[in-house]
């Protein structure tokens, strides 16, 4: 029998029972019985899962309840590594609504997280997933590491695909896709569960480097919603490929695997600056971050590519000193030729304006030696919401003390996060297949531009829960939860401890981990951003569009943001022709209209 905790199976919910036109709800006759889970159990060897929230061993009223291992949960909390390895857990656990968080004696709210997870090691394990999903009408989602600043990756009563667990990376020195004649290309054939450390990792292995990004995908293995394991590619299924790069996850299906186009490994010129203000009033700093905007057409034009931010010099003290910090780089040149290019624009600042600049250049022989120097943990458990928008050189070619207005209201008071991640390369990009269906806007940005907005903390947080510390405990190795050969246990995940010597320290946690359960604040802070600093970069880049995976989740211009309207008309056709029963569901996705969610976990058709 499908070992499942007595208070696992009393989660139901009260009220009328499902109708026709809503996904099976538990507690009533639309959801499937113990018998039919524990059959889909046995179809997947197992590997179906009723795991608890990570943070249920801090719950007293909960049989797992154990203080130590909260201790340890709540030590790994701010680590993505901890969170990608569960089954559940997202990286910002607002988009679970706080509902069970490693604070003492939390009560935790099981409703809100998925009821089963397929943890597929396999494409029959996914396969089977979607077959039982579309014949019983559960809600279904796909999660890889929670890392989804949309929370698409989690739902109430819904059954979870979880791909972390497909393994497998393939080189292949003359890669040809499927059915497609033409030039072959050093690839990576990369399975669904591996991050970019580990592709960086097996590409150097071959003095090589994989680009992320949709251009560079040559063909994916995937299972559409009518169960059915396809290859996809330029000449097969066209129409899928298409979609599946920029159309958005958990839409079109699940995918299996990518393989993905390799380049020769490039040296390249690591440089970090930064402008701190330096004046007792901010207008001069806002002036000086306008100047820099001014010029970042022609930076790009040169190759620079890179990130910088912009944040109180104490993110948690907002009337500290402004700060633009900034890491950047260019491939394939000198020191030299990298400093003719940057340093005019610093020079000008420093002489130009009341603020202090530090910077440092270094010269790296090759990408993989740069990544494993600058590749600290990376960090989760925000209770923030972010947005973007994309800004073209016409947006930075206004006057300087125009651009000064709308990065003061765009900032905030928490922290802008701009990446310079488009350039020469993504303008002139002429991919096997076209151009695939993320927003046009991109062959024209210069600079995404990312806001986001804070939600108020809890009046008490341990002081290890604000900051990560330099050493971690390992927890016990991963424990599926109630099967039908085991007890029912939490799912721990294991997080390997870092080594004291690395030369770069964990990033911080920016902003604070965890937000109070306080609705009304919560909707007066997505009221700020989606209608104060989001509506200034809309103004300011009009002509614009934004990222899908970090946009604004209350977005006005839907669908046009996201794809640009004619791709969205194209994306509407193909998820009515290979989903037309709307087995994937999300929002903001394609098709994401046609269904609601009533905030309580019941998904209707609108």
């Amino acid at each position: 029998m499908f070992a499942i905790l007595q208070f696992c199976l009393s989660l139901s919910h009260a009220g009328p029972q499902n109708v026709p036109s809503c996904k099976a709800l538990p507690g009533t006759p639309s959801w499937p019985s113990e018998a039919q889970w524990n059959a889909l159990n046995t179809s997947i060897s197992g590997q179906l899962l009723a795991p608890l929230p990570a943070a249920a061993v801090c719950d007293p009223s909960l049989p797992v309840f154990n203080n130590d291992t909260c201790t340890l949960v709540a030590s790994q909390w701010t680590l993505s590594d901890f969170h990608a390895r569960d089954p559940m857990s997202m990286m910002q656990p607002n988009w679970e609504k706080d509902a069970c968080l490693p604070l003492p004696n939390v009560s935790c709210d099981l409703k809100q997280y998925p009821r089963y997870v397929v943890n597929a090691t396999e494409p029959a394990h996914v396969k089977s997933g979607i077959d039982f999903a579309r014949t019983h009408k559960v809600r279904l989602i796909v999660r890889g590491t929670g890392h989804d600043f949309l929370g698409r990756s989690t739902a109430p009563n819904s059954l979870s695909i979880y791909t972390h667990n497909i393994r497998g990376l393939q080189w292949q020195d003359r890669f040809v896709p499927k059915g497609c004649p033409g030039a072959a290309h050093p690839a990576l054939k990369v399975a669904a569960g591996h991050r970019m450390f580990e592709i960086y990792d097996a590409a150097a292995t071959h003095n090589s480097m994989i680009i992320g990004g949709a251009d560079n995908v040559l063909e994916f293995e995937i299972v559409t919603p009518s169960g059915d394991v396809k290859t996809i590619n330029a000449c097969s299924n066209p129409d899928l490929f298409f979609a599946f790069r920029g159309g958005g996850g958990s839409t079109f299906g699940v995918i299996l695997s990518a393989t993905l186009k390799a380049v020769p490994m490039p040296s390249m010129i690591w440089s970090h600056f930064e402008v701190t203000q330096n004046s007792p009033t901010r207008e001069p700093f806002w002036q000086a971050a306008a100047y820099y905007h001014s010029q970042l057409p022609k930076l790009v034009k040169s190759g620079l590519m890179g990130y910088y931010n912009i944040s109180s010099v104490s993110p948690f003290e907002p009337t500290t000193p402004l700060n633009l910090a900034g890491g950047v780089w260019i491939l394939n040149t000198s020191v030299s030729s990298f400093n003719a290019i940057m340093d005019p624009v610093l020079d000008h600042i420093q002489a130009t304006y009341p603020v202090n600049i530090t910077r440092s250049s270094r010269y790296f022989p090759n990408f993989y030696d740069w990544w494993k120097v600058y590749s600290p943990p990376g960090a989760a458990a925000a209770d923030d919401q972010i947005a973007n928008r994309l800004i073209d050189e016409k947006a930075l070619s206004i006057p300087l003390t125009k651009i000064a207005d709308y990065l003061k209201v765009a900032y905030g008071d928490l922290i802008m996060i701009s990446n310079l991640v488009s350039g020469p390369g993504t303008w002139n990009a002429r991919p096997a297949g076209g151009l695939g269906a993320m927003s046009p806007a991109w062959r024209k940005t210069i600079v995404e531009i990312s806001t986001s907005e804070k939600f108020p903390l809890f009046p008490s947080i341990p002081s290890f829960l604000i900051a990560h510390t330099h050493t971690h405990t390992t927890l016990s190795s991963p424990v599926r939860c109630a099967t039908a050969t085991s007890p029912p246990y939490i799912y721990l995940a294991r997080v390997e401890k870092i080594n004291p010597t690395d030369s770069q320290p964990p990033s911080p946690v920016v902003p604070a981990p965890f937000a109070a359960h306080n609705a009304t604040q919560k909707a007066e802070q997505n009221y700020l951003l989606t209608n104060k600093y989001m509506k200034t970069l809309r103004t300011w880049a009009a002509d614009m569009r934004s990222y899908l995976n970090e946009a604004d989740v209350n977005e006005p211009d839907l669908p046009g943001a996201y794809w640009g309207k004619e791709n969205h008309k194209k994306l509407v056709e193909i998820k009515r022709k290979w989903d037309p029963e709307d087995v994937f569901w999300c929002a903001p996705c394609v098709g994401g209209e046609r269904w609601k969610d009533d905030g309580r976990g019941r998904l209707c058709r609108v």
